[in-house]
């Protein structure tokens, strides 16, 4: 198996729209957010809290056999065919941030999706020993450095304005369960120490708990980027500028070939004349957007007093990536 490429980050942070690219290339083969809650590899192993730490110098056999299996496109039916307890105890996407124990049936779609995937891989003209994993997963982040060492994956870590951020939460009304920092003292002891207060005692207010949310995978993103200075880090407004430029880059460092095919998706997914925001506010994923106009969507959907608020929280970290100007 070639080594595989991780796309993670924060949620919101473009890692859908990087991936869809990415997987253009016709050796490539999509694994989508294999460590996240309801995803495909659901009832396969547990997955229920969200940004799950795998300690790196520890083994997870059973894991690492399943994600072995995955990566060289054996997906089983009976991961396809899961649908007991189809949603976890904490979920992003109900506002409480609790099981509301209704099916979505996205994740069916997902899973559907990767079943063909993995079969397609049989037919794909590509010779076997030339395709390369994909794995597009944010909530992978705290799984990043396990991925690295286990697999010797190519990491790209995608970081994104805090104000765009939480603003693309308040626009999903996207909560989040703190406990899913609180039941992992080794993700905090490791990563998290200097928020453990808040985190333990978190604010109810919206702005507050996005904001956090932005410093934890932030600090750990920080983190990372002292350990693993060769891993490939990228802000997403820079690759929302200047698309055509910057993904050609990416490309270069993952050693990739930068097709015709993969510029023209690039240009149809960030183009002037594409919408500048959602069509509908509930929507998860939109791919194709006006790329430059979408990254100061959040100047039109906080107030001011809720960027100053932003901006007051993160600042101590955000300054690392942005500057006055940003805001």
């Amino acid at each position: 198996m070639n080594k595989p490429i991780l796309i993670t980050g924060s949620h919101r942070s473009g890692s859908t729209w990087v991936g869809n690219i990415i997987r253009k290339l016709p050796m490539i083969y999509y694994i989508h957010e294999p460590l996240t809650p309801n995803s495909i590899t659901r009832g396969l192993f547990d997955t229920e809290i969200w940004y799950k730490y795998y300690d790196p110098n520890k083994k997870y056999e059973k894991i690492e056999s399943i994600l072995n299996n995955l990566f060289i496109g054996r997906y089983p039916l009976s991961a396809l065919l899961h649908f007991k307890n189809s949603l976890p105890i904490t979920d992003y996407r109900n506002p409480n941030g609790i099981n509301d124990n209704k099916i979505d049936f996205k994740y069916l779609k997902w899973r559907i999706g990767a079943y063909l995937d993995s079969k397609r891989l049989k037919f794909n003209k590509v010779n076997h020993n030339e395709i390369i994993p994909l794995i597009k997963d944010p909530i992978a982040l705290t799984a990043a450095e396990w991925i690295h060492k286990q697999w010797e994956s190519k990491n790209v870590v995608l970081i994104r304005h805090p104000a765009a951020f939480v603003s693309s939460l308040l626009r999903l009304n996207w909560r989040f369960n703190f406990e899913n920092f609180i039941k992992q003292p080794d993700l905090m002891n490791r990563f998290l120490k200097p928020y453990e207060s808040d985190i333990n005692n978190p604010s109810k207010d919206f702005i507050s708990e996005a904001s956090l949310i932005w410093l934890c995978t932030t600090k750990i993103i920080i983190e990372y980027q002292k350990m693993y200075p060769n891993w490939i880090y990228i802000r997403h407004e820079d690759l929302s500028y200047n698309p055509i430029k910057e993904f050609e880059l990416l490309f270069k460092k993952l050693e990739l070939p930068y097709t015709s095919k993969v510029k023209r998706f690039i240009q149809a997914t960030s183009d002037h004349s594409n919408p500048t925001e959602v069509s509908n506010t509930a929507k998860v994923h939109q791919l194709q957007r006006n790329s430059r106009e979408n990254i100061k969507n959040w100047k039109k959907r906080l107030t001011n007093k809720e960027i100053d608020k932003i901006r007051d929280i993160t600042e101590h970290i955000s300054n690392k990536f942005y500057s006055d100007k940003d805001w």
